[in-house]
């Protein structure tokens, strides 16, 4: 039996999703995976929607697994959440057929990243946002999802030892939103390459403060070196928020 889950975690505490050979912090992927090998009574690879990097978050992540007998979704949402620590959290799960893949099946994902634009961050929100208190033009940050959206060449968006042969990614959505100091952008795509939502963030920083100007964002999509980009944003700020299916596990309808 197949089955799809929903996932939460904190970033922080983790040195990203997937397994790494000769890496000591934690990942992910190794607790839920424990997890399952403690209910399914043997090893219980697991399938994620996007591989996020150390320190990102996810309200969405998406994950696929086999098991060798039927379970009750609600039952083993519980049964998986209790064995996890605090900082992971089971959303929901539900039954999928044989071919589907939290990875490969998935038409979309959807990026949150938070910035707190001013000097003084509450507390309460300091671990989870971008605290960048350079002023920035919002008219210039419109502009620059509009230039987003499409189909382009983000080779200079992706950290250099991890470009593909195949740079190209098609952006469906982008924006920013926001009162007071706390700004949202949002950004929805078939799939990203490696640190390319905080490279697109750093290099949209230099646009918006009036160190770069919008011909200069233009020219990285048309392809290019990480060199030509601006600097990587933190990764406190961002967050894996949806992954978009069709039909959907959830059986939202």
């Amino acid at each position: 039996m197949r089955y799809a889950a929903k996932i939460a975690y904190d970033g922080s505490r983790f040195s990203g999703w997937q397994r790494q050979p000769g890496v000591t912090r934690e990942t992910v992927q190794e607790y839920v995976e424990e997890a399952l090998e403690l209910l399914n009574k043997s090893r219980t690879p697991v399938v994620a929607a996007g591989r996020t990097d150390r320190g990102v978050h996810a309200l969405g992540q998406v994950i696929s697994f086999d098991v060798a007998a039927p379970w009750d979704p609600g039952k083993l949402r519980n049964a998986l959440d209790a064995n996890l620590p605090p900082s992971i959290s089971v959303i929901r799960t539900a039954p999928v057929t044989e071919v589907f893949s939290a990875r490969r099946s998935a038409s979309w994902r959807e990026y949150l990243y938070f910035v707190w634009k001013d000097h003084g961050c509450p507390p309460q929100f300091a671990p989870w946002v971008w605290k960048n208190t350079a002023p920035w033009d919002r008219e210039a940050m419109r502009s620059l999802c509009s230039l987003l959206r499409g189909e382009h060449d983000f080779g200079a968006f992706c950290r250099k030892a991890d470009r593909p042969p195949g740079a190209r990614r098609t952006i469906l959505s982008a924006a920013v939103s926001g009162k007071g100091p706390l700004l949202r952008f949002r950004i929805r795509g078939d799939s990203f390459l490696t640190n390319m939502i905080r490279i697109i963030l750093g290099s949209m920083d230099l646009v918006a403060s009036g160190k770069r100007d919008l011909t200069w964002f233009e020219g990285l999509l048309h392809g290019g070196d990480r060199c030509q980009a601006g600097p990587t944003a933190p990764a406190s700020g961002l967050f894996l928020a949806r992954v978009g299916y069709s039909p959907s596990p959830w059986n939202d309808s």
